[in-house]
């Protein structure tokens, strides 16, 4: 089913025509998007991690368990 096929139904005004027509290319939408999820995901897994180095500033303010000290 298309976007042409759900506006034809819209102009003949077939309820159960549009019904199918939407949902149809709702489903369509739908599984392409996953399929796009689905490759993003596979990529960040099998990526090799970015170590990320904690850099503390000497110039940020103390904790309160660190003046508590």
């Amino acid at each position: 089913m298309t976007t042409k096929d759900l506006i034809d139904a819209l102009a003949a005004g077939d309820a159960s025509g549009i019904e199918t027509s939407f949902n149809a290319a709702m489903a369509e939408r739908i599984s392409a998007r996953i399929d796009d999820m689905r490759t993003q995901v596979a990529q960040s897994m099998f990526a090799a991690p970015q170590e990320e180095a904690e850099q503390v500033s000497a110039e940020e303010p103390a904790t309160e368990i660190e003046q508590a000290e």
